[in-house]
């Protein structure tokens, strides 16, 4: 496996798409009122809040938010790499 390979694992346009659909989300549902509209980025929220809550209560705010953002970034890793191992997995070779 190459260094390229390993590099556009974690840091790939894939990634960055996802990471920017997430973050997007997250983004709706702090600042709309249409509680349909903030389900997803709620969804999104309840695991770290619930394993943060349970192993690190009391963060502070600057705390939270930078392990949150490392939760999205590390969820939009494990997401992107799934759809490229898809991608790869269904491709036809014509």
């Amino acid at each position: 496996m190459s260094l390229h390979v390993k590099r556009q694992n974690f840091l790939g346009r894939n990634v960055a798409v996802v990471f920017g659909v997430v973050v997007a989300l997250e983004l709706i549902m702090a600042t709309t009122s249409v509680q349909l509209l903030q389900i997803p980025g709620y969804l999104i929220l309840l695991p770290y809040d619930y394993v943060q809550n349970a192993w690190l209560p009391g963060l502070d705010s600057v705390l939270f938010y930078i392990g949150f953002a490392l939760y999205l970034y590390a969820g939009a890793v494990i997401i992107a790499n799934l759809y490229q191992g898809f991608q790869q997995a269904t491709r036809h070779d014509i």
